[in-house]
């Protein structure tokens, strides 16, 4: 397996399966999950949310309609409910085959030696997950992540690692942008992405200013080879990707 640091070396060049390996079955499920795994994916990214008794699953969406079987609010379903759904109903790569929803018990529990970059979708499902990797002995092999930066500050006062909340990454940009080194951070992992709303991000300088701070950069959602072999070389230590088994091919040694 990956050494337990991987995630947060700025010298690695390693490839994070998001969602688990989407190109071959439904997202955010165990099958996903574990295809990732056995394609040789050096990391799982995958997103959590709460059910209405206070259960972390495996999904993406505040709605059940994009993937699955249901419809409405995860938070509207019991567990008990939200098991009986198909979460590969809509995917194109179910193989026929029903797709439970996972709890992230059974994730921590199956995949107990492997790097987990995990999203955290709301300020609900933070204690709880908190509660679950400490319960696991994931603590080394966690980066914790989210949009949300009410969950980001939750993370970084957790003494887990933690990617760069959205402000915190703007922060970065003017610093990128005149090659200034940065003050140490309170994040473990800049995770951005190409293009924001549109908009372009300078990716290889925030990389080049975060290494000199001793950052890991990953850059997502990127799955052509030609770009993440681009990012690669220009400073860029993890790439989170849709399809890692192409990124995996093609990835410098």
């Amino acid at each position: 397996m990956p050494d337990q640091h991987v995630l947060c070396d700025p010298n690695a060049r390693i490839v994070v399966a998001h969602r688990g390996n989407p190109v071959g079955a439904p997202e955010n499920t165990l099958e996903s999950l574990s295809q990732a795994v056995e394609i040789g994916s050096d990391a799982l990214e995958f997103d959590v949310r709460v059910t209405r008794d206070g259960v972390p699953v495996l999904m993406h969406d505040a709605e059940l309609d994009r993937t699955t079987s249901g419809h409405g609010r995860v938070a509207a379903y019991s567990f008990a409910d939200i098991r009986t759904l198909d979460a590969g109903a809509r995917s194109p790569v179910s193989g026929g085959r029903r797709h439970t929803i996972p709890a992230l018990e059974e994730v921590l529990d199956r995949f107990r030696e492997t790097p987990l970059v995990i999203e955290v979708k709301e300020l609900g499902a933070c204690d709880v997950t908190e509660q679950l990797v400490r319960r696991f002995g994931a603590q080394d092999r966690v980066l914790m992540g989210s949009a949300n930066d009410d969950v980001t500050e939750r993370f970084y006062r957790s003494g887990l690692r933690a990617c760069a909340s959205k402000r915190d990454a703007s922060l970065l940009i003017p610093l990128a942008l005149v090659g200034l080194t940065p003050a140490k951070p309170r994040y473990d992992v800049l995770s951005i992405t190409p293009n924001y709303h549109g908009l372009p991000i300078p990716v290889l300088r925030m990389a080049a200013a975060a290494r000199k701070a001793g950052i890991a950069t990953q850059v997502w959602t990127v799955n052509d080879p030609v770009k993440a072999t681009a990012l690669w070389a220009g400073g860029v230590a993890g790439i989170v990707t849709d399809d890692p088994a192409a990124l995996i091919r093609l990835r410098p040694r």
